[in-house]
């Protein structure tokens, strides 16, 4: 197979301005269309009528489907002559030519759509790929219309911390129905992302810094709306580690969020726990062994 520069023919400029490549329409038949549009076909194979011959490395190139009406457009990146169509079946991948087909039949079928004397006129070996040519069309709306027009979210971020015996480690809150909860929480400060507010709610709500380094995203937590929900919400459960004695010694708690904090096993947890905030917590300590998926999704 050649390269993209063997005997490349060099481009034609463009009638309407360097800005603005040249536009070609070919039309397929419909399992070729598809071949395209599944990424599968990156070399379409033409007669050198003069026609084709204005076609230009850079230049656009719009395919349409015979079957459909559709069309999709790519950018041409090499175009090699060749005296005949076996001459250029020796040298090119025949599957970016037609995947779908016998290699031992391309020769056939292409003369079977091109006759002996268009033949003789030469054959070209134009080379895409998936890069798009023309601008897409205008968004239908403005990025602030468009969030009018969809359910918002909230996102918190925490991360799950276990004692030398990897027992988890959490913290009682003193709001609402006194959950007991990982250090974390949602995203209110401009510019965080999940793993720094993480870190940020972590240093205010034990005082040790946490979540150091690129700890493993375990859990990806998906909330439902509900009566006590009024917005979907999105969680990622970090490894914050094991802590060491020292460190469990030197937590210091934020009254105003928290008022004890308790390290179980499992079993414990369950019992202190209610079944939809355990299942979350059972799910995370799976997805930490390799055990289980890392997504959730609860209903509220």
């Amino acid at each position: 197979m050649s390269d993209d520069t063997q005997q490349a023919i060099s481009g034609v400029p463009s009638p309407a301005g360097a800005d603005v490549p040249p536009e070609h329409h070919m039309h397929l038949l419909g399992r070729y269309y598809r071949q395209v549009e599944a990424g599968r076909k990156t070399i379409e194979v033409r007669v050198a009528t003069p026609t084709k011959r204005t076609v230009a490395v850079g230049d656009t190139v719009v395919f349409h489907d015979r079957d459909t009406g559709r069309e999709l457009d790519v950018i041409v990146q090499r175009i090699t002559p060749y005296p005949s169509f076996e001459d250029l079946l020796r040298s090119e991948d025949t599957a970016r030519i037609d995947s779908g087909g016998p290699p031992g039949e391309l020769l056939a079928n292409l003369r079977g759509i091109y006759p002996p004397a268009k033949e003789a006129l030469g054959v070209l070996a134009l080379a895409f790929d998936h890069r798009p040519a023309r601008p897409g069309h205008p968004m239908p709306m403005t990025a602030e219309e468009y969030t009018q027009t969809v359910p918002h979210h909230t996102v918190y971020g925490c991360l799950y911390i276990r004692d030398e015996h990897d027992r988890p480690i959490q913290l009682r809150s003193v709001y609402g129905s006194r959950l007991w909860q990982f250090p974390g929480g949602n995203l209110d400060a401009p510019g965080e992302d999940p793993l720094q507010t993480a870190r940020r709610e972590a240093i205010e709500e034990t005082g040790l810094e946490l979540g150091l380094g690129t700890p493993r995203l375990l859990l990806t937590h998906f909330l439902h709306a509900g009566p006590r929900l009024p917005l979907n919400k999105v969680g990622l459960i970090f490894d914050g580690g094991r802590l060491t004695a020292d460190q469990l010694d030197r937590i210091r708690l934020d009254p105003a969020e928290h008022d004890m904090w308790a390290v179980h096993d499992l079993a414990t947890w369950q019992e202190l726990m209610a079944p939809r905030a355990f299942a979350r917590l059972a799910a995370i300590e799976r997805a930490r062994r390799g055990e289980g998926p890392a997504y959730l999704i609860t209903h509220t």
